[in-house]
């Protein structure tokens, strides 16, 4: 019974060290449309510096966990609009923007994760999008 307590002393950190290690839980996906051929903005990535100045901080870049089956991700930089805040006026900073552009033959359903690792924290993003011809497409 002694030698039970014992190696159960043992394996109760390794345990609860596997609990706390998880993989980043995916949130429910967002559901997106478009059409066929044309693409859609995922997220946009902006880290305004305190100082309100025009150049962003540093940005972690996601990394790609589910890849699209019928698509490509694409990642650019565009100029986005950033809100007032505090002593920081409104002001234009480049951001990353990743995007989802189906193939021009496809209509239907197709997924993507994307997960960005910031201080130690992992956070996943999940999308659902569906492609169809009637779809009101949401610009880039």
């Amino acid at each position: 019974m002694k030698r039970l307590l014992t190696s159960s002393a043992y394996l109760l950190p390794l345990l609860l060290l596997a609990w706390l290690v998880q993989p980043a839980q995916a949130q429910a996906p967002k559901e997106l449309k478009t059409r066929p051929g044309v693409g859609v903005a995922l997220v946009n990535l902006v880290n305004p510096r305190a100082d309100c100045s025009i150049n962003p901080g540093p940005v972690a870049l996601p990394s790609l966990k589910q890849k699209p089956a019928n698509g490509n991700i694409l990642m650019q930089i565009i100029v986005t609009d950033v809100a007032s805040n505090g002593t920081c006026p409104a002001r234009k900073m480049p951001t990353i923007a990743i995007a989802y552009a189906p193939r021009k033959d496809f209509t239907g359903v197709d997924a993507v994760e994307l997960e960005i690792d910031t201080d130690n924290r992992a956070t996943m993003l999940s999308y659902r999008i569906t492609v169809s011809a009637q779809a009101q497409a949401q610009p880039l």
